[in-house]
């Protein structure tokens, strides 16, 4: 993967730092976090460097930070959306209705911010628990696409309720498993892991309906859910020089 993702780069960059960059890469392990900032500097690196010559440099611990940002929007985005559209769908009505048009753009959004968030606030997990890491991004990144063709499904007016109960199950056993990940590494908040934790394991349990939880323990479910995901997002927003090593631009 390494060599893979070291071609991304001009090769005029490649023929610099290419090598130093590639040994980096292959001292730790890399998770959804890392892949995501190599992505975004080889892309500004095309965009940049192609007409200033292999020396022109960009402050890595800015992308760093950038990208961290950039995940905590989306954890934010996706904490606020996603329960607010579930609500919705519950009296949407119809699959053709407004409401209902209103509701499933807003699950769609919320779950990709989420895919976005998984893998932007991955930074620091992927150190110690790289396989945990990877699961907590892929799962919940399969059950989304699961889950928005469910959607399209049913705006269509065909009976997928099954396909994005079972996406949007899957879903949730990510978010599980990155609240997981991310409490044992302590590089985030504990408490907003916790949270997000007990809302993910607690809304999987409705959700495959082993247990009648009733109306205000699913809505507490989500609410912690979603006040986990804000929590997280809004401390990485934060976070100005994140406490692992940096890369190269």
């Amino acid at each position: 993967m390494t060599a893979l993702l070291v071609r991304l780069y001009p090769a005029r960059w490649r023929a610099r730092y290419g090598d130093e960059f590639e040994a980096i890469l292959e001292e730790r392990p890399l998770g959804p976090f890392d892949v995501a900032d190599i992505l975004l500097g080889a892309l500004d690196a095309q965009i940049h460097l192609r007409g200033r010559g292999a020396g022109a440099e960009r402050s890595q611990g800015r992308r760093f930070t950038v990208s961290l940002r950039i995940g905590g929007l989306a954890a934010i985005i996706g904490g606020v959306l996603w329960p607010v559209g579930f609500f919705l769908t519950a009296g949407a009505g119809d699959g053709g209705t407004s409401d209902a048009i209103a509701a499933a753009v807003l699950l769609v959004t919320g779950s990709l911010a989420l895919v976005v968030a998984l893998a932007g606030l991955s930074a620091f997990q992927a150190r110690t628990n790289p396989g945990l890491t990877w699961a907590a991004f892929a799962i919940p990144a399969v059950g989304t696409i699961a889950s928005i063709v469910g959607i399209i499904g049913i705006l269509s007016g065909g009976d997928y309720w099954v396909v994005w109960g079972l996406g949007t199950l899957t879903s949730f056993v990510g978010s599980t498993l990155f609240a997981v990940v991310t409490y044992r590494a302590a590089a985030l908040s504990r408490r907003a892991s916790a949270l997000l934790g007990v809302g993910s394991v607690t809304t999987i349990v409705a959700l495959a309906g082993t247990v009648d939880l009733g109306p205000a323990l699913i809505v507490a479910a989500l609410g912690c859910f979603g006040v986990g995901w804000v929590a997280l997002g809004v401390q990485a927003i934060r976070v100005d020089r994140p406490s692992t090593e940096p890369r190269p631009a």
